[in-house]
């Protein structure tokens, strides 16, 4: 896997953005001031996403997510918060992290 949920939250705050959007096929973007800006790299492979979510979704969380949607606070190593949403989608699942500001 080329991304890690933890770089990935330090570039958004790096950009004062607002969100990180992840589907597996796809390559993370961040929402900064609304607009969606594609990360230059390589995308997500099958089951990237889900492999992400697991690093840090509590395991009840992570089983609902599994089965249709759950969504769940995170605290970032540095302090930042994030309202984390997943869910199912076409047999992978997508991942919304937002910022709490």
């Amino acid at each position: 896997m080329s991304y890690s949920l933890s770089d990935l939250m330090q570039l958004l705050l790096a950009e004062r953005g607002e969100a990180i959007h992840l589907h597996d096929g796809g390559r993370p973007v961040l929402e900064i001031r609304r607009e969606l800006h594609t990360i230059e790299g390589p995308s997500l492979e099958v089951g990237d996403t889900q492999t992400l979510l697991r690093s840090i979704a509590p395991p009840p969380e992570f089983q609902e997510a599994l089965r249709g949607c759950t969504a769940f606070e995170h605290r970032h190593a540095d302090g930042a918060h994030f309202h984390v949403m997943a869910f199912r989608e076409d047999g992978s699942i997508r991942l919304e992290l937002r910022r709490v500001i």
